[in-house]
């Protein structure tokens, strides 16, 4: 199942490339005090069995498993922001690059 506009998008792999800092995760008092400056939801949601245990292992006895989706999905969605930005920028280069093809046409 893909998640993203790109139909050959595999995310399971661009985690295997691009490893979170599991180094930066901080935990016990200082962390807690850090954490309350961010806003959080309590929500319930369903996600599958298999998708869970790929995150618990990834860190230490399960233990912040949680907080590595968390990041995973803020990750995910800092990179779509930037391939939209690229996708923009592309559209606005080929629209140029087509006026000058067409004026470069007229010319001839």
């Amino acid at each position: 199942m893909s998640t993203t506009k790109e139909p050959d998008f595999d995310y399971q792999t661009y985690m295997r490339q691009h490893p979170p800092a599991l180094g930066q995760i901080r935990r016990g008092p200082a962390a807690r005090e850090e954490r309350r400056e961010v806003a959080k939801s309590k929500i319930t949601i369903r996600i599958d069995t298999d998708i869970i245990d790929q995150f618990k292992q990834m860190v230490p006895d399960g233990q912040g498993y949680q907080r590595l989706m968390n990041q995973a999905l803020r990750e995910w969605l800092m990179a779509q922001g930037v391939t939209e930005l690229v996708r923009e920028e592309l559209q606005a280069l080929t629209a140029q690059v087509m006026v000058l093809l067409q004026e470069g046409s007229r010319r001839s």
